[in-house]
């Protein structure tokens, strides 16, 4: 009880300061993964080339823009010193860090999502041998986008309805001499976010596959005359 009661408020507290936020960037993260399956699914075609429809490139554009919101959750740890501070002598490890675990987690999962979809399409697509040029290119883009939101708080709607705005602050953002710096280092952490998150989840879904495979194997395997 002594634990319970030392966590709850701290806990309490944190989720009033950071809720909100946390909540909106969380969504944010997670509209390309809709548009992903959205875009990457509305071509059955297999073994063709990519589609020429406007539309669906303008999906591309639109889903684009919003994917940078995914891995931006790494940047939010600049809010975690003052939530620290906030806590006090409060607990740390039980309130503050599980908090921004899971929402650091679930912004890379989406984005891991984002790009099973990508790996997937280019596959049916037949072009299969640009997955990792592909791949490192969003990175790159992403890490602009972040770099972006984060320094020069720039939405990913802005260049849609004020392209003009949009455009100088990026320009006058892009040319700052610390620019190539920011940018480098939220690459690194992008692709090694997106580098992890891909051997978890991909080991865990292919250990609960062989989990289901021995339990079906057991089930359907007769008992032996000693068992019986």
């Amino acid at each position: 009880m002594d634990v319970v009661n030392a966590v709850t408020p701290s806990l309490a507290g944190l989720l009033r300061r950071d809720l909100l936020w946390m909540t909106w960037n969380t969504v944010l993260a997670w509209v390309p993964v809709a548009l992903a399956l959205l875009v990457f699914r509305s071509n059955p075609q297999v073994g063709k080339r990519l589609p020429v429809s406007p539309v669906w490139w303008a999906g591309v554009v639109l889903l684009m823009l919003f994917l940078p919101n995914a891995p931006y959750v790494v940047t939010d740890l600049v809010h975690l010193r003052d939530d620290i501070k906030a806590i006090g002598n409060g607990p740390v490890v039980s309130t503050v860090l599980p908090v921004y675990g899971v929402f650091i987690v679930s912004g890379f999962v989406a984005y891991y999502l984002v790009l099973a979809e990508l790996r997937a399409f280019l596959e049916r697509s037949g072009l299969a041998f640009w997955r990792v040029p592909v791949i490192l290119t969003i990175h790159f883009l992403c890490a602009i986008g972040v770099f972006l939101g984060r320094w020069v708080r720039l939405n990913s709607w802005e260049p849609m309805v004020e392209p003009r705005g949009a455009f100088e602050r990026m320009v006058l953002a892009l040319t700052w001499e610390w620019a190539p710096i920011l940018i480098a280092a939220v690459f690194v952490a992008t692709a090694l976010g997106h580098f992890v998150t891909r051997a978890v989840v991909e080991a865990s879904v292919a250990s609960a596959r062989r989990g289901v495979r021995v339990v079906r194997a057991v089930r359907l395997t007769p008992p032996s005359a000693d068992q019986v």
